[in-house]
């Protein structure tokens, strides 16, 4: 079998995987396991699998990358959804120019959500210009409050896919 059609397959199927996860959390405003953790775990045993044959350095990058995850999400930072389905893209693109191309792909689609919103609601964003609070969310106003925008976490996840892996 030709590699460029199992890698075209392999690209499908994980695109198809963003797009459905994205339209679950619109539909639920959830981030279900079952979507989420064969992804992530399978990813993480594909990059022991490339530490131990070829040295590559990704493991590294992947462990970083989920213990910073993990304490984000302990602190409400986000929801444990978002930040087991952002342990899967790190274990899945373990390299600094994907997370600099998921960082700018993210402000670029947030900012316009942001101020959309702001505008929307005639108000500044996360209460800026009112009393100042630095008290992060609790777990019941992200689930509350929270909004299911997997989807911008999911859109420059798919533009790395087809651009640079």
């Amino acid at each position: 079998m030709d590699p460029t059609w199992v890698l075209i397959a392999v690209k499908i199927a994980l695109t198809l995987w963003m797009v459905v996860l994205s339209i679950w959390d619109h539909v639920h405003r959830r981030v279900p396991n079952w979507l989420v953790l064969p992804v992530m775990f399978g990813a993480l045993i594909w990059q022991i699998i490339l530490a131990i044959t070829d040295g590559a350095g990704g493991i590294w990058f992947v462990l970083v990358a989920w213990t910073v995850l993990f304490c984000l999400w302990r602190v409400h930072i986000f929801g444990g959804g978002d930040a087991k389905f952002l342990m899967a893209l790190m274990a899945l693109f373990s390299s600094t120019s994907f997370l600099i191309l998921f960082s700018l792909g993210v402000l670029v689609i947030s900012l316009p959500l942001m101020v959309a919103q702001a505008v929307k609601s005639r108000s500044l964003p996360f209460g800026i210009g009112k009393k100042a609070s630095l008290s992060l969310p609790t777990e019941e106003q992200l689930r509350s409050r929270g909004r299911p925008y997997c989807w911008t976490l999911a859109l420059p996840g798919v533009v790395y896919l087809w651009w640079a892996w």
